[in-house]
């Protein structure tokens, strides 16, 4: 589109590159070079300059000419596409053999215990590249980095690319150095080497600020620079980017790039985030992770399309964001432009038809979490949490139900000396305890992630990032007096999953012929009140999304004005025609209805005989079924870290007994499990204060 003269102008958040290893310096050059002229980026924040080192620019929106916009929880990265049948295994990369193949202790996923990693990239080794670049600027002279190579290949005449900007010698012993060159070609070869010197050290004169800021961030100077791209720089950068890294040719890693089709996830688009986070993105067809032994991570998120008024809502709050972000950075570049919203009059007639069946009447109001640092506010104590205002006053409000996805519950339920500022779970707790006084009927239903999407091991020491946060969630709904179980029970309501339940999603397929299991990771940021109210966004349950001051966020809350009749606990009961038909989808995908012929409805879903007798019973069968086939965790059975070590030993049935363990997984339906409130319950799951997550300030985690 920007080669027709579409103009595209796009945001990306500017990490931390020692704590996140998103790259967005690559995505930015990647995106420049295809149209400079047309499309711009703007990366933010400078962390040191600005003084932002823990928060982030977490929301994910998209605005076609401000009349069109896209918004919630899906990020526009790897391994966000999926559909409702979240499949574990790709097609084509697999042998979907229904022979049943052992492969004990190959398999690896969160439910399987993981050995010591061998030849893998040591973590700090994309530092060491970016500080060997560093030194080729600082000392003058080409760093040699270690070649590697797994496999003896057969000797080749070498051939060299005269375009190439960087030439290095591979140490001595390797298999393919070719011994005994011609002096002819040996002059050759060194003549081009020589040529390209001067290349080599003008990108690395192009590039030297930029990387020493990647490496230096605490010391970044003003990056207006950073936002002056020229085709000739563009394209020069990136080749000396792409030639530190190995090429697909060269690396044994790397699976042929397939035919359009042979696959649903490309490369790094086939992800584990547990078992492997993201790393060396300026290879996107190198597999993250061993397909053949490793499940995919499935993607559960949810995400809403907003036309007219809304629509321009959405881009105003990009304009305020891009113009403040060029008056900070590039106030004096004039390549990239201050940008214009357009009137609100007569914005219904810019929006483009869709099939009438998809498209709902409702009011929709765009919300916001942002401040000073992320959208530019004059005033530094200036903020703007219509977020947790929303997700406030719709609980407050709420008559039957409530329904919560998240990907994290971070919420105390009193707010006494704590350091948890958002009021979520402290209002969850009035309003159940309102229902409890006056004997009336009222669920709450969370749909949350069984761990934190943190690389590690959960009861090793590469897993303190995701005990931390799994601590916090704990602590939030089950564990110590701030919890929302305890304060219930302290209420006088012994069982409080007569009115709040909480679960998560797995599911389970045969990779190779062997049984395997991962929980589907819960992305979205959600809350259905009553059938009628949906809030939706980029904000979780913490306080980073919901006190304005931290991570930038967006979303919206629609409000239906179109119903039909329905019934709630057996009376009568009005469900909007946009929020109850969102609600019943996901209901009908967590229970396995959509691809059965159950004749079970999903309209009253408050009433006994669904909440307790299809819902909770259909996810407690289905997690004793996971558990007892594949001894997976998180688990009830585990509650300190000697019996999750013993547990983990165990061979499961899916080894043992393949056979019954294939007839007893068929008699899963759907995805829902419970979330195992009783897991390591008897350890501390706190950063110990001699760690890095431990030296790190709590409110990083909440």
């Amino acid at each position: 589109m920007s080669l027709s003269g579409v103009k595209v102008f796009v945001m990306i958040y500017k990490e931390v590159e020692l704590a996140l290893g998103i790259n967005s310096f690559y995505s930015k050059q990647r995106l420049v070079e295809k149209c400079q002229e047309n499309i711009k980026v703007l990366r933010h924040p400078d962390h040191a300059r600005v003084g932002v080192l823990l928060w982030a620019h977490h929301e994910k929106i998209v605005v076609v000419d401000q009349s069109i916009a896209f918004l919630g929880g899906i990020d526009l990265c790897y391994g966000r596409w999926d559909n409702h049948e979240h499949r574990l295994t790709d097609i084509g990369s697999t042998h979907l053999s229904s022979i049943y193949i052992p492969s004990k202790g190959k398999v690896v996923s969160t439910s399987s215990k993981r050995g010591t990693r061998t030849g893998a990239n040591h973590v700090l080794l994309p530092l060491a590249i970016a500080t060997n670049t560093v030194a080729m600027a600082t000392t003058k002279c080409i760093p040699i980095l270690p070649m590697v190579c797994k496999t003896k290949k057969k000797p080749q005449t070498p051939t060299i690319d005269i375009n190439d900007p960087m030439i290095m010698n591979p140490p001595e012993g390797l298999e393919n150095l070719k011994c005994n060159t011609p002096d002819s070609h040996r002059k050759n070869l060194f003549d081009m080497a020589m040529n390209t010197v001067d290349k080599v050290k003008q990108n690395v004169k192009l590039k030297k600020r930029e990387w020493i800021n990647m490496v230096y961030n605490p010391h970044e100077a003003s990056s207006d620079e950073e936002d002056t791209v020229d085709n000739a720089k563009a394209l020069a950068a990136i080749e000396v980017e792409e030639s530190l890294y190995p090429s697909l040719e060269d690396s044994d890693q790397v699976d042929e790039v397939p035919s359009a089709g042979a696959k649903l996830w490309l490369g790094k688009d086939y992800v584990n985030f547990i078992v492997q986070d993201f790393n060396n993105l300026e290879s996107p067809y190198q597999d993250l992770v061993d397909r053949s032994t490793t499940p995919r991570m499935p993607w559960h998120d949810v995400g809403v399309m907003v036309q007219g008024a809304s629509a321009r809502d959405v881009a105003r709050h990009f304009i305020q964001r891009w113009n403040a972000i060029k008056t900070e950075k590039a106030k004096l570049n004039a390549t990239y432009p201050f940008l214009l919203p357009k009137s609100y009059k007569d914005c219904e007639n810019f929006v483009p038809r869709f099939e009438i069946g998809a498209m709902k009447s409702v009011k929709c109001q765009v919300l916001r979490s942002v401040s000073s640092w992320s959208a530019g506010f004059l005033e530094p104590d200036t903020v703007e949490q219509s977020i947790h205002e929303a997700y406030i006053h719709a609980i407050t409000k709420a008559e039957r139900f409530i329904y919560i996805e998240n990907q994290f519950f971070i919420t105390l339920s009193t707010l006494d000396g704590s350091i948890v500022k958002n009021r979520i779970g402290e209002t969850l707790l009035k309003r159940i305890l309102r229902a409890h006084r006056e004997g009336t009927v009222f669920r709450v239903f969370v749909i949350m992630p069984l761990l934190p999407g943190f690389e590690g091991e959960v009861g090793g020491p590469t897993g303190a990032a995701l005990r931390a946060i799994t601590h916090w969630n704990y602590a939030s709904i089950s564990r110590g007096r701030h919890s929302i179980y305890n304060q219930l029970m302290e209420a006088g309501i012994d069982d409080p999953s007569e009115y709040i339940t909480f679960h998560g999603l797995r599911a389970h397929s045969m990779l190779n012929g062997t049984m395997v299991t991962e929980l589907i990771y819960v992305h979205s940021k959600l809350m259905i009140v009553d059938d009628k109210t949906v809030i939706c966004g980029s904000a979780n349950i913490n306080d980073r999304s919901m006190i304005a001051t931290r991570d930038s966020e967006i979303a919206v809350i629609i409000h239906d004005t179109e119903f039909y009749e329905s019934r709630q606990n057996g009376m009568s009961f009005d469900s909007g025609k946009f929020a109850g038909s969102l609600r019943k989808h996901l209901f009908r995908e967590h229970l396995g209805l959509l691809w059965s012929n159950e004749d079970i409805s999903v309209k009253d879903i408050v009433r006994k005989s669904f909440y307790h007798d299809i819902w909770r019973e259909r996810s407690k069968v289905n997690t004793v079924i996971f558990e007892d086939v594949f001894n997976c965790i998180p688990t009830n059975k585990v509650v300190n870290f000697q019996m999750l070590k013993q547990y983990q030993n165990e061979t499961p049935l899916c080894s043992t007994n393949p056979s019954l363990a294939q007839k007893m997984i068929k008699n899963v339906q759907g995805h829902l499990v419970d979330f195992p409130l009783n897991f390591l319950c008897n350890e501390s799951l706190k950063p110990a204060a001699n760690t890095v997550e431990g030296i790190m300030p709590t409110s990083l985690w909440t």
